[in-house]
């Protein structure tokens, strides 16, 4: 008598790696050292204390979430960690601990267990806590002041005052780092050493960054031509081209999909960049992006043979 097999039926997708979850997000956190390393270096020991109250709140309140949900511990699988190290990274270096525990609270509760967890989110968590700070407390969320002595992001600079343009540091201290703006989005050559990490251990596109950036860059010198390197290293081009929108839950899955997605965050990054309220707009375009993500995948993905509409 033939013995009854019995076969496990599980969703799509249905691929065989050799990175689980949980080594996806610790060689994440690696690559995200550097940044935190120099954000230390440039705007002193309150943004260390700013990322690591950001990871203990959302250790916090996802354990919370476990709990008033009955579900078992999540926090295991280190995605609130990575969500507590990149909303951090998007803050000023003097924002009050009680607005990052504001934040961390929407992310995780908000941007991440109210759809279902990981997996299920729609948005990038971080930026979900980082755009409703922005929006709920302007005035902390633009205090760039370092050493009691106020100062303007350069990209605040060109917008609003560009008489004062001279005052923007040059271009290579734009790429190392060391001038007034977000803690983890300023050093461009440590975001880079994040970048090869992540590419060498496979768990990133590496031309998905590379399309987002070059986008930016080629939209910004048919804008500004004389100002483009300031565009392009300023703000969080670099974090949230290497970080963000190479997420695997809330961008498309398909390699066109995320050609379309790169190409459309620039576009938007610009625009919102030179025609929106706000100098900055790499965390809106990609929260937009992220809501064109099922109708990206929708026509991108390959049908089935012999499918046809009725």
């Amino acid at each position: 008598m033939q013995e009854e097999k019995i076969y496990l039926i599980s969703p799509a997708p249905h691929i065989r790696a050799t990175h689980s979850i949980s080594t996806m997000m610790r060689d994440t956190i690696f690559a995200l050292v550097p940044a935190g390393v120099g954000a230390v270096m440039f705007f002193g020991m309150y943004a260390l204390i700013i990322i690591i109250s950001s990871v203990i709140f959302c250790i916090l309140f996802e354990i919370l979430v476990n709990f008033l949900r009955k579900q078992k511990p999540t926090v295991f699988d280190l995605s609130c960690i990575i969500t507590g190290i990149l909303f951090a990274y998007t803050l000023p270096p003097k924002i009050p601990i009680w607005i990052v525990a504001v934040g961390c609270f929407v992310a995780i509760v908000f941007g991440k267990h109210f759809y279902g967890g990981l997996g299920h989110n729609p948005f990038n968590p971080a930026l979900v806590g980082r755009a409703f700070i922005h929006i709920a407390f302007p005035q902390n969320m633009g205090d760039f002041s370092i050493n009691g002595i106020s100062s303007a992001t350069p990209l605040t600079i060109l917008k609003h005052f560009p008489q004062q343009v001279s005052d923007i540091p040059s271009i290579q201290t734009l790429i190392w780092g060391n001038y007034p703006g977000c803690i983890g989005e300023t050093s461009v050559v440590l975001l880079l050493l994040g970048y090869l990490y992540l590419v060498i251990r496979k768990h990133i596109n590496p031309f998905v960054p590379i399309l987002y950036i070059l986008t930016v860059g080629i939209f910004s010198a048919i804008i500004d031509i004389k100002n483009v390197l300031i565009y392009l290293f300023c703000g969080g081009i670099f974090l949230g081209g290497i970080f963000m929108i190479t997420d695997p839950v809330t961008t498309p899955i398909t390699p066109k999909g995320k050609i379309i997605f790169a190409i459309m965050c620039g576009l938007l990054t610009c625009t919102i960049r030179f025609w929106g309220s706000y100098p900055e707009g790499v965390c809106f375009s990609i929260l937009f992006m992220n809501l064109l993500t099922p109708l990206i995948d929708e026509y991108t993905i390959c049908k089935k043979f012999g499918h046809r509409k009725i």
